[in-house]
């Protein structure tokens, strides 16, 4: 020890040639380290108050040399550093119980291989090193397991009293060779979790595993992996070596392992066509893997409910997808590459499928019966790289009911149990659509629909050969006009329209005449096996020219109600339902006077500057008209001469629904709110109607009509199940782009209302369910 002396360097005769080494370590006055070496030729210095510590560690012996008087010397039990010899196999631990980082020194040279694995004080490992020269660094209260990997014995050590070293039983690290196919469990003995390492990287081989907690639940896993798992304590990892190549596994001694009876996960290869099912029998959401994209395959892939319902289907190339605990996966290769399935073991079954994905592609002008042999509804789906293009479609259940039809459409077509649907494809390139491996496509030799198209002054007789009431379609072009009369079964008009974009809903047994007015020719379409099509005459009827300040009284003498068409006339109507008069007064430019009276004379509605093409006459209601304006000094009011019908063309006056827009709804006992609604696209729409206060007392009701003066009702809430609250009134919809439905909003018992009105649309999301998220 330095009493007083200024730093001097110890001197010695120690070398490498003459095999003369020590160790050493120097203590500052507060008994830190300041400096030590193993096997050292050095010649430390020693300052003010330093303690130096040196021990011989060769067989030859070392002089050292000190200044007289001024360094204190004696001989001590403490040696400079802890050190042990170890041979091959032998394993010792460092526990770093200083002030400081430190470093485990051997005399090893660069042949001379260690394992060693430093752990943090609660024991889960920090840092390891595999057949390694490095030391392992150790910072304080961390400790050290090495294990000589090589044949020649190394000496270790460390300085004395920062490091407690002691013997350990088996080796820091374990190793283990999984050949390709086998499959292992590996089991956390400790209280922490742990990891397995292994050289997949290094020998470029794959493989599988899936980490189970003590309960048996899953943990993690990995398909086509070559990370090392972390293994919770006491829990366990089932790994399957995949290949090309063997893989050595190394763990520390908290380790046991056997060999497992089943592999890590459930594996297929399917070839283009082919087809599996998974079913995920835990309890839990689960993924199913696949190699789709490192080998650049794609594969359909349909998901099912517990209930074998189907809730989605896609056609994809991703590496995992979900499926919900007790639903099934169907998948079906589609490209010409092989594609590898995988999911965990104990999570899934799976077998060969029977419903798997079949494709069949319809030329331009090809058409094809699709029929549903499965006990539940599926789906055909068109491929969405064929673009814009558009198919004709209708759907049927047995005895040839109608469920659902598409004109023009991308819409994907539903077929019911045991039913059927024909698909026309009307485009200019090819569609191909995919469906169950439980439907079957036949080429058809009859069309989805009739599709008519027709120039200005051309007509045609739709006949409504069905038991439902039925409405026509059109293909949607700017500038489109045309007229129609519709009747019933009975010879009856139902309604007619002039210089419309509105189509007639045709009666079951019934028939609607159609004349295309504008320049624009329009294309109309009808289901066909629901309607036949005829070639028709416009039945003319009685017309009558009003000057200003002239008046007629048309009657209708005839037992059914009738349609007239009059100029600024007083015009009476008798008849047992209600009917329209129809005018040309909005053409004209001119206004006109109407008052409607029932049969004691009570005004029901008036308006003294009209404009409207039509007005509604109730059933025994008398309507009074008259030209109002000088000019135009005529106006023409119509019907046909045999009966007329009600028809109000005019709705410019109703208020207006805008998408995702609240509109107020507060009316008194006895009032309605009427309103107009256009859609920008096709799908499904929803009407809401939130009621604001006093729940109780009022009951809303929602219709969509398909005309303003809300004669011919579509659909009502009352007719479609309420199950979003009590303060809430849905209908839902579907509504083609650009044609305008007619709300109606009323209360049960004709009471008074304060709500609040909103339409949306309903976007489909990409597993097919309807986002109600937009603000609907």
């Amino acid at each position: 020890m330095n009493e007083g002396w200024t730093a001097r360097s110890i001197q010695h005769d120690g070398s490498n040639a003459d095999n003369r080494r020590f160790d050493y370590a120097k203590y500052k006055a507060d008994r830190t380290l300041s400096a030590s070496d193993l096997n050292s030729i050095a010649h430390p210095s020693l300052g003010d108050g330093e303690e130096l510590i040196i021990t011989g560690s060769t067989a030859n012996a070392v002089t050292f040399g000190f200044p007289y008087g001024k360094y204190s010397i004696e001989s001590t039990g403490e040696p400079a550093y802890a050190r042990v010899t170890l041979n091959q196999g032998e394993s010792y631990q460092f526990i770093n119980v200083g002030t400081r980082l430190d470093t485990v020194e051997s005399d090893g040279t660069s042949k001379d291989k260690l394992d060693y694995v430093v752990y943090l004080a609660n024991g889960t490992e920090a840092s390891r090193g595999s057949g390694t020269t490095a030391k392992p660094q150790i910072t304080v209260d961390r400790y050290a397991v090495i294990t000589q990997v090589t044949a020649n014995p190394v000496t270790y050590g460390a300085p004395y009293r920062n490091f407690i070293a002691r013997p350990v039983g088996g080796d820091a690290i374990s190793r283990m060779e999984l050949e390709v196919g086998k499959s292992y469990i590996f089991h956390n003995n400790g209280t922490l979790m742990n990891p397995i390492y292994n050289n997949s990287k290094k020998v470029g081989s794959l493989f599988d595993y899936a980490i189970y907690k003590p309960a048996g639940t899953v943990n993690s896993s990995g398909f086509n992996s070559q990370s090392g798992p972390m293994v919770p304590p006491s829990g366990y990892a089932i790994v399957t070596v995949i290949g090309p190549s063997p893989i050595i596994f190394d763990y520390t001694d908290d380790f046991s392992w056997e060999t497992s009876s089943h592999p890590a996960f459930l594996r297929v290869t399917l070839s283009k066509g082919e087809s599996y099912a998974f079913t995920n029998i835990s309890d839990h959401l689960r993924n199913l893997h696949s190699i789709a994209k490192t080998v650049k395959g794609k594969f359909d892939v349909v998901l099912y409910k517990a209930d074998d319902t189907e809730q989605s289907r896609r056609n994809t190339g991703n590496s995992t997808f979900l499926v919900g605990a007790g639903k099934k996966a169907s998948v079906t290769v589609t490209s010409d590459t092989p594609i590898t399935f995988g999911g965990i073991y104990r999570s899934f079954k799976a077998s060969e499928d029977d419903n798997g994905i079949g494709q069949t592609t319809l030329e331009p002008g090809d058409s094809y019966e699709f029929r549903n042999h499965d006990s539940q509804s599926n789906s055909l789906r068109h491929d969405k790289s064929s673009g814009n293009a558009h198919f004709d479609a209708a759907s049927y259940k047995v005895l040839r009911l109608l469920t659902s039809d598409h004109f023009n459409n991308t819409v994907d077509p539903e077929i019911v149990a045991g039913g059927k649907a024909i698909v026309t494809n009307v485009s200019d390139r090819p569609i191909t659509f995919t469906y169950s491996n439980k439907v079957e496509a036949l080429l058809s030799g009859q069309a989805a629909f009739h599709r008519i198209t027709l120039k200005r002054g051309e007509s045609r007789k739709f006949i409504n050969v069905s038991t439902l009431d039925k409405a026509l379609d059109v293909i949607s072009v700017s500038g489109m006009k045309w007229n129609y009369m519709n009747y019933k079964a009975d010879g009856t008009v139902y309604s007619q329209a002039s210089d419309t974009t509105q189509l007639p809903l045709v009666q079951a047994g019934g028939y609607a005449i159609v004349t295309t007015v504008s320049d624009v020719p329009v294309t109309y379409g009808a289901v066909l096996g629901i309607f036949d099509v005829e070639d028709a005459q416009v039945p003319t009827g009685n017309q009558v020219t009003v000057k200003q300040g002239e008046s007629y009284v048309f009657h209708n003498t005839g037992s059914q109600a009738s349609s007239l068409t009059t100029d600024a006339s007083n015009e009476s109507r008798r008849g047992s339902q209600e009917a329209p008069i129809v005018t040309n007064a909005k053409a004209a430019g001119g206004t006109y006077q109407y008052t409607v009276t029932d049969q004691a004379g009570k005004v029901i509605r008036e308006h003294k500057e009209a404009t409207d093409n039509q007005q509604q006459v109730p059933a025994n209601a008398n309507i009074h008209l008259a030209v109002a304006a000088v000019a135009p000094a005529v106006k023409n009011f119509g019907a046909p001469y045999r009966v007329f019908a009600v028809k109000n063309n005019d709705d410019s006056r109703l208020n207006e629904l805008i998408e995702l827009i609240d509109k107020e709804a507060d009316f008194t006992a006895g009032q309605q709110g009427k309103y107009r609604f256009t859609p920008k696209e096709d799908g499904i729409y929803r009407f809401a109607v939130k009621e604001k206060s006093n729940f109780a007392a009022q009951q809303p009701i929602v219709s969509l009509f398909t005309d303003p003066d809300f004669s011919n009702q579509l659909v009502s809430s009352t007719e479609q199940a309420q199950i979003y609250g009590w303060d809430y009134t849905v209908l839902e919809y579907e509504i083609k782009a650009g044609k305008t439905v007619y709300v109606k909003l009323t209360e049960t018992s004709s009471g008074a209302l304060q709500t609040v009105i909103k339409a949306a649309h309903m976007a489909l999301g990409k597993d097919t369910s309807y986002e109600y998220g937009k603000g609907n």
